[in-house]
């Protein structure tokens, strides 16, 4: 399931709203008179000031560190698949009491911060055009009308921005009344900075942030095991750096952190049992809030 085709032409001007008007290689505000550049069919859907703005930040060694992390994803060759193949499997069991986002098949549906990421059925929206993104955008300034999507989710963004409450009011704008968000958040995890790390969320610092919905679940996605097995990894990655300059080093550290990863993978599931009880969220890595616009 994809999203439907004609999806940008639901896009407006992020700086004024203003109807976009398309031409070789750009889109033109009738408003503001503002172009906007589209770069391999993707809308660069930025204003003025926020291109300069993030420009600068994406250029940082963290943004560097992203964007090559996003092509090592998708590398072709045999070497690469091979070193995906025995890559230890992510520290994570997700709860499945967590439900799913209420989202029509033919709706515009966003997923805000996606890049790297196959996200069918939504409009994949983040902040370059990193693979997978369908769409160059500020969240908080999100090129749509009032009233136009009809559900959003909004995966692991909210720690990377300055302003989160202006994101979730951005949310909230743009959803049709009595559509749903999804939003995951960290609690008990290392600082990653993609491109950069500001804040992390209790159960009811969540609850806080999403108090002008309707809160229809908050629970656990990721429990207290995730975040002893995380930590940990982030701790042997200290002493033994996965990017060392050195190609010995650095693959004799790989080594070292791919076989605790294989080792202590099936700890993971004590999350099974450890995510039913109720203290769960006084130690979860990630938090998720499912609500409903009033």
């Amino acid at each position: 399931m994809s999203a439907p085709p004609n999806w940008k032409e639901k896009l407006c001007c992020p700086q004024c709203r203003g109807p976009l008007a398309a031409s070789q290689s750009s889109l033109r505000c009738g408003a503001c008179k503002v172009s906007y550049e589209v770069a391999h069919d993707v809308p660069i859907l930025l204003t003025p000031a926020d291109r300069q703005r993030f420009a600068a930040l994406l250029e940082k060694a963290s943004g560097a560190r992203m964007e090559a992390e996003y092509a090592r994803r998708h590398q072709p060759g045999l070497g690469a698949r091979l070193a995906r193949a025995l890559a230890p499997p992510l520290p994570v069991y997700h709860n499945p009491a967590e439900p799913p986002l209420p989202r029509p098949a033919d709706g515009l549906n966003l997923w805000l911060g996606g890049g790297g990421r196959e996200t069918p059925g939504f409009v994949n929206v983040d902040l370059g055009p990193f693979a997978g993104v369908a769409l160059v955008a500020h969240a908080g300034r999100l090129p749509f009308a009032d009233n136009t999507c009809d559900a959003v989710a909004c995966d692991a963004l909210l720690e990377h921005v300055e302003d989160p409450a202006a994101v979730v009011a951005e949310i909230r704008r743009v959803l049709k009344p009595g559509a749903h968000v999804l939003a995951t958040v960290p609690f008990c995890h290392p600082w990653h900075g993609y491109p950069a790390d500001f804040q992390r969320y209790t159960q009811d610092g969540l609850a806080r942030l999403f108090a002008e919905f309707d809160c229809v679940s908050l629970g656990v996605r990721t429990g207290p095991t995730t975040t002893l097995l995380t930590f940990c990894t982030y701790y042997w990655k200290l002493i033994f750096p996965v990017h060392a300059a050195n190609p010995v080093r650095r693959w004799f550290n790989r080594l070292v952190v791919g076989a605790w990863g294989w080792l202590t993978s099936p700890l993971r599931y004590l999350d099974r049992w450890l995510n039913r009880r109720p203290d769960a969220h006084t130690l979860a890595n990630h938090l998720y809030i499912l609500a409903r616009k009033k």
